[in-house]
């Protein structure tokens, strides 16, 4: 959460310079992720069900991902904000084979954001949506549980815009969601996202006026 307070304390300060403007701006973010996912009162649980988490090299806190964001500068200061995200994990429990986590979803909110803070093309952001997922867990040798959750989500990062096109952007987010794996207790499939990538940028009609042409977007200029 400390990030999304830097970022908080950025977008307010006097030090921002905020020559492009926000609102008519739209942006398309792709990337790889990395998920931190605490579970130590579902471990707790299964090891009181003779269950012990096992840490063979299979298990790991770490999971794997992507994301896909859409982001449009509804107004100045803020944007609407499209998120589609899937994660994995894997982990084992005694005396069964191994369990593999999956949680898909789609996200809508907003985002809080301003470009060119501190330095030409740098725009720090926080956010917060709520959606719709699918998330599994299963195994070979148990029940499984599958059920389409409602997760809710706080966001903080950064976009760095290199050309009036491209940039790359990092992202950290906590997704709250939980399933219940049958027989054990509920465990968490949200959990801390980190992710960072490619973005993609489409300039506002009063960027492109002032500017003519964007370059590798080749256009006469508007009358």
């Amino acid at each position: 959460m400390r990030l999304v307070l830097l970022v908080a304390l950025l977008l307010a300060a006097r030090v921002v310079r905020a020559d492009t403007p926000t609102d008519g701006m739209g942006r398309i973010s792709v990337g790889g992720t990395l998920r931190l996912t605490p579970n130590d009162y579902f471990n707790g649980k299964a090891a009181e069900a003779g269950r012990e988490l096992v840490a063979d090299g299979t298990t790991s806190p770490f999971g794997a991902g992507g994301v896909a964001s859409f982001g449009y500068g509804a107004f100045e200061y803020f944007e609407v904000a499209i998120d589609l995200y899937a994660a994995w994990e894997a982990f084992v429990l005694q005396g069964l084979r191994p369990f593999s986590s999956t949680n898909y979803g789609i996200l809508l909110g907003f985002r809080v954001t301003r470009y060119d803070v501190l330095f030409k093309g740098f725009a720090p952001y926080v956010g917060a949506q709520t959606g719709l997922s699918l998330a599994t867990v299963t195994s070979p040798d148990a029940p499984g549980s599958e059920r389409a959750l409602q997760p809710w989500s706080v966001n903080g990062g950064f976009a760095w815009r290199f050309t009036d096109r491209l940039g790359i952007f990092l992202d950290v987010r906590y997704l709250l969601s939980r399933l219940y794996v049958a027989d054990i207790a509920g465990r968490n499939v949200g959990g801390v996202f980190v992710s960072a990538g490619l973005a993609i940028f489409f300039p506002s009609a009063t960027e492109r006026r002032d500017t003519n042409e964007v370059p590798g977007f080749s256009r006469p200029p508007l009358q």
